[in-house]
């Protein structure tokens, strides 16, 4: 029965070293070096690689390199010298600026301004006459867009502290204006004025009158909204008559002021 083992042992064995055996004489040949490193002959050069940032000019075989610098061909005749753009091209930094704005295509026209709103009459009230106190008003009307007619009505009460006396103010008066810069709406004016003041003082029992007449120049501004501001100077001969129980008379120059603001419709 030993015996018997013993044969089918040896059977096995066999078997599997006949097996293994072309594999193992596979991995010997591979491990071995080659026969002219085991003759003592020296390795093959390395395939040669350009210097670190430095490859051969498409094209070129490994190993074969562009001159240095400095040792390139002379450029063509007509060229311009190295450094320097191509010819056409414009120097470095030196390039057009891109264009503001593109012209419009033909046929192109801005859209019209809307209409300003068309106001017929403008009433105002001067600032400065509430000083005294006294209340003036003015009302123009637009008899054509180059001419206004405008008529002034005022009350109030002047004072005059180093006499120590008051008196009631009536004022009425006229006015021509032609525009002559602009309109209306808005524009120089030349023109002239009218204008009558009655005073009555009761602590004395005094009566005043004056007319006055006298040229202008003055400027008028109107938004859409309706604010008016106008503004006139000029002078006037003033014909002044006063009367307590005896009558004086008197004739002189006065400076024309008018800074009025209000609305227009």
């Amino acid at each position: 029965m030993v015996r018997c083992w013993g044969l089918v042992s040896f059977t096995i064995v066999s078997l599997v070293g006949l097996l293994a055996a072309p594999r193992a004489w596979a991995q010997a040949q591979a491990s071995a070096p080659p026969a002219a490193a085991a003759a003592g002959a020296p390795p093959p050069a390395p395939y040669p690689y350009p210097p670190a940032g430095q490859y051969p000019p498409a094209g070129n075989p490994p190993g074969q390199y562009p001159p240095p610098p400095g040792q390139y061909a002379p450029p063509p005749v007509g060229y311009p010298p190295a450094g320097y753009p191509p010819p056409g091209a414009y120097p470095p930094g030196q390039y057009p600026p891109p264009p503001m704005a593109y012209a419009p295509p033909p046929g192109w026209a801005p859209a019209p301004e809307p209409p300003h709103p068309r106001r017929v009459f403008s009433l105002t009230f001067s600032p400065i006459h509430l000083l005294f106190p006294v209340v003036e008003l003015t009302g123009e009307a637009r008899v054509h867009d180059k001419l206004g007619l405008a008529l002034v009505a005022g009350a109030g009460k002047y004072t005059d502290k180093d006499l120590g006396i008051s008196a009631a103010v009536f004022e009425a008066g006229a006015q021509v204006r032609a525009y002559v810069v602009g309109d209306f709406r808005h524009g120089m004016q030349l023109g002239a004025e009218v204008l009558y003041l009655h005073l009555d003082a009761k602590e004395i029992t005094t009566t005043g009158e004056g007319l006055a007449v006298g040229p202008f120049i003055g400027y008028k501004v109107m938004i859409d909204a309706g604010f008016t501001f106008d503004t006139q100077l000029g002078f006037e001969h003033v014909s002044a008559r006063a009367s307590n129980g005896n009558t004086a008379t008197d004739n002189d120059w006065i400076p024309l002021l008018n800074l009025n603001i209000g609305w227009s419709f």
